[in-house]
């Protein structure tokens, strides 16, 4: 039975104020260590945060309470276990290992009743957009690659049926997914391309659609962010030379087109981003965008990355981390974290997977 617990100094359990509800920062410093660092942007304190599950492991998805996490196993580390934990109840749900070689971007389903049905694996870099699909107590993944012919959104409206005939039969590119959000049941990927695909998880059916204006001119340029927020899927651009300089669209998930946010729907509302999972939260009177990247003139080159130690077969890379918040109204941006950490991951997660975890 996995035991997970916070230290001496963990956050006020019926502390309910809208600052406490923001997300918190969850570092790796040691991917050895059963411990973790959690960090409360609210109160600005880092605590301790420890785990029989945490030793050579990652956290790869949150939902529902539930945490998805990918764990290297010993001696070899060729292989890496894949599990279902609730941090509050102490209950571990066990998923297919994987190939340590592998990878990808984890989704999970949880339905009403708070119980995980089902998982899936997004390949990252595939010929054709590829899903591993697999339920608790399964031996094996199952594989769902996209065919052509299955449920396309239609073409855009072209000014020439030639154009139309070239959007349906154009020759495949290699897929490079950027970034993945769950929708209820549908996995929302992003290519690097601007193509949005969608997967629902438990119907096995995908949709797929080249915009024909990407929400940036030159999409390469810009790093792009997907969030799930409030039965919508969101966007979040930035450009790629670190400037404070963020733009915000919404998804139509029936077209599948972007559409610019209005300022209202910006206001008292704050952004968590994080390649895998990002969030929305309620932080009254702010517009704020945070980030574990800085702006380049605050890192020197030295800062930008540390090789980690080879661990096995796989590589870990421990960067200079810090928390950034950048103010949407004045253009400021501040390192929330009064001293960077060297961490080998970093990771966003709601409060209430940790709030009521017993002490060890």
């Amino acid at each position: 039975m996995m035991e997970v617990g916070l230290e001496p100094n963990d956050m006020n359990e019926s502390d309910s104020s809208e600052e406490a509800k923001l997300p918190m920062a969850l570092f790796t410093v040691e991917h050895s260590s059963k411990k973790r660092l959690l960090f409360d942007v609210s109160s600005r304190e880092l605590r301790g945060v420890s785990s029989s599950a945490f030793p050579h492991a990652t956290c790869a998805f949150e939902n529902g309470g539930w945490l998805l996490i990918l764990q290297q196993k010993p001696p070899d580390f060729n292989q890496q276990a894949v599990f279902l934990v609730h941090p509050s109840t102490a209950r571990q749900l066990d998923l297919p290992p994987l190939s340590s070689s592998n990878d990808g971007l984890f989704v999970f389903y949880v339905n009403s009743h708070g119980a995980p049905l089902v998982a899936a694996r997004i390949e990252t870099l595939s010929f054709v957009p590829t899903v591993h699909i697999a339920c608790p107590g399964d031996v094996y993944w199952s594989v769902y690659s996209y065919k052509q012919h299955d449920t396309d959104v239609d073409p855009p409206a072209c000014t020439s049926r030639a154009a139309q005939s070239g959007f349906l039969g154009k020759i495949p590119e290699p897929v490079s997914i950027v970034d993945v959000a769950l929708l209820g049941t549908q996995a929302v990927c992003l290519d690097a391309n601007g193509e949005i695909i969608v997967f629902d998880i438990t119907e096995m059916t995908w949709r797929r659609r080249m915009p024909v204006v990407s929400p940036d001119s030159g999409f390469r340029q810009y790093t792009r962010s997907l969030v799930a927020a409030d039965g919508e899927v969101l966007l979040v651009s930035r450009p790629r030379t670190m400037e404070n300089t963020f733009r915000f669209f919404k998804l139509d998930m029936e077209a599948l087109e972007w559409s610019p946010l209005e300022r209202r729907e910006l206001d008292d509302a704050s952004w968590f981003l994080c390649k895998g999972q990002s969030f929305r939260a309620k932080e009254a009177g702010k517009r704020r965008v945070y980030t574990f990247d800085g702006p380049e003139q605050c890192g020197s080159k030295a800062e930008a990355s540390v090789v980690g130690r080879s661990l096995g077969q796989g590589m870990y890379l421990k960067s200079i981390a810090n928390v950034y918040a950048y103010d949407l109204d004045d253009g400021s941006f501040e390192m929330v974290i009064p001293e960077s950490i060297i961490t080998e991951a970093r990771h966003w997660a709601r409060p209430n997977v940790f709030a009521s975890t017993p002490a060890t």
